[in-house]
């Protein structure tokens, strides 16, 4: 008797994992995919987006920024290692900042338009800000952890990605590297 009633737990545990592989099949044939593999990775096409710049409100978009190398950084003004990095940013921008388009983006659904704009004039941020209001753009770039920062080629291409405070040396090899 518990032979039989073991057989019959195994296959009924067969048939509800058998169901459940079914249904994760039928969900990625509807075009529904995880966000895992739709991840921006190295090596792979940067993913386009349009937001609002700050202070003007006015539109920007990496669609105008092809065939250009591009430096994209999210960040808050509540992050330290963001605070870390950006006096090392502002020096690379001076060097590089005719050669490689700069583009911060601010978590602004994580962050005050306020307190973003005052960390922008206390480290003298020159070079574009975006507004990232609804955090759609960082999680469709999947940022995970700030900063996070992502160097793209002229054709468009992912070339770097850094997780956390980027050291000067990362950072100007890095924009070395896609300036060329």
């Amino acid at each position: 008797m518990k032979k039989v009633y073991k057989w019959t737990l195994i296959g009924i545990f067969m048939v509800v994992l058998g169901i459940g592989v079914a249904y994760a099949g039928t969900q990625r044939s509807r075009g529904e995919t995880s966000s895992v593999a739709e991840a921006p990775k190295t090596g792979y096409k940067m993913p386009a987006f349009t937001l609002k710049e700050y202070p003007d409100n006015k539109p920007v978009s990496t669609d105008s920024l092809q065939g250009k190398p591009i430096f994209i950084n999210f960040w808050t003004s509540w992050c330290t290692y963001c605070r870390l990095e950006t006096p090392d940013i502002v020096k690379a921008y001076q060097k590089y900042g005719k050669q490689v388009v700069f583009l911060s983006v601010n978590i602004t659904s994580e962050d005050s338009v306020q307190a973003m704009a005052n960390f922008v004039h206390q480290y003298g941020m020159t070079w574009p800000v975006a507004l990232d209001r609804s955090g759609k753009v960082s999680k469709e770039y999947q940022v995970v952890g700030i900063p996070t920062s992502f160097f793209v080629s002229r054709q468009g291409i992912i070339v770097a990605k850094n997780v956390g405070s980027l050291s000067a040396g990362t950072l100007n090899a890095d924009l070395k590297r896609i300036a060329s």
